[in-house]
């Protein structure tokens, strides 16, 4: 594989998506690379995207389920794979809210570009405390998302999700429950996650998995995360 050092290397000029390959499909490929071509056009990179290169590296790998990821970048279009670790894992999870707090009004954090480690850094932070991931929110102390997913509540049997301009990425796994489900889209603040009976995180390779509480807070229900998570079975998940 050759790299070149582009402003992707230098300056994390780029974006990236992680997709889902089950049984040789790569689910959601038409949303992903949607989402992968408004954020090429926000840092003014002109790249075609090959999607028969896509296709091809897929047909010739030996594993038939895997996580795939494209890098772009001005000079590079990279494709990677790995083991998809939810493949076999559907343990509910623990979340701690970081002390890192996101800036709603920043461009970059509405893309998911190359400037990605500080993900990478509050996730392992909340793993070494004894989590299983980070929860962001912003500089109003409004619920965003997760290290890695995007998070949703249940109250009173609705179902409630941080919107957009809260800063966070706009999921390909959000945007699916959100055309398909009724989930209200609004503010949540941090001092009200007390009043929620339930809550579930989703991202394009886990599908939804419970999130049994968030610092101190107990989220005594999983009934609508089953649900769901039945429902994303003809999928693969």
């Amino acid at each position: 594989m050759k790299i070149e050092f582009d402003d992707g290397f230098f300056f994390g000029k780029g974006a990236f998506e992680t997709i889902k390959v089950v049984d040789g499909d790569p689910l959601f490929l038409e949303k992903h690379l949607e989402r992968l071509k408004k954020s090429l056009k926000f840092f003014g990179i002109e790249r075609e995207i090959d999607e028969e290169k896509i296709y091809d590296y897929i047909k010739n790998s030996k594993e038939k389920n895997f996580a795939l990821k494209l890098i772009v970048s001005d000079e590079n279009f990279i494709l990677t794979s790995r083991k998809d670790n939810y493949r076999d894992d559907n343990k509910s999870l623990s979340l701690k809210i970081s002390k890192v707090r996101r800036n709603s009004t920043s461009k970059i954090i509405y893309h998911k570009s190359l400037c990605y480690y500080e993900n990478i850094l509050e996730h392992r932070w909340a793993v070494e405390s004894g989590y299983d991931s980070a929860l962001f929110l912003n500089e109003r102390d409004e619920v965003c998302e997760t290290s890695f997913a995007n998070i949703f509540f249940v109250r009173d049997h609705k179902v409630f999700t941080p919107e957009i301009p809260s800063g966070l990425l706009k999921g390909t796994m959000r945007d699916f429950l959100l055309e398909n489900f009724e989930i209200n889209e609004e503010k949540i603040c941090a001092k009200d996650l007390i009043g929620f009976d339930e809550c579930f995180i989703s991202n394009s390779l886990m599908g939804v998995r419970n999130v049994t509480s968030i610092d101190e807070i107990k989220f005594t229900s999983a009934d609508k995360t089953r649900v769901l998570q039945e429902k994303l079975k003809i999928y693969g998940f």
